[in-house]
């Protein structure tokens, strides 16, 4: 059985709206196992994240309490990715078939 999850996004709850800059290469995602749920997993190291991303960490490295990440906020930072690789993608396609036309 599925949870169902939403997220408040309405643009009247938000202030200083601009693009995403940020670029992923400098994140270090991992497979581990989380001895809390005894499973198998992959993510990020909390801590790691938190010098890229500070506002998506909750918590303090080796704090009283466990770190968390907020998973949701990387959404918009990977479809920004996502649509940066695409753009560069059709680029090259359009360069690949000008070169083949000139054959």
């Amino acid at each position: 059985q599925a949870a169902w999850f939403t997220s408040v996004s309405d643009y009247r709850i938000k202030d200083n709206v601009r693009p995403i800059s940020a670029v992923i290469d400098d994140l270090h995602p991992y497979t581990y196992f989380n001895r809390l749920s005894g499973k198998e997993d992959m993510g990020f190291i909390a801590h790691e994240l938190q010098e890229q991303f500070p506002f998506l960490v909750n918590g303090e490295k080796d704090g009283k309490d466990y770190q968390s990440v907020n998973y949701i906020g990387l959404i918009g930072l990977l479809v920004k990715e996502l649509q940066d690789l695409k753009k560069k993608i059709q680029k090259l396609q359009a360069r690949i078939a000008i070169l083949e036309a000139r054959k």
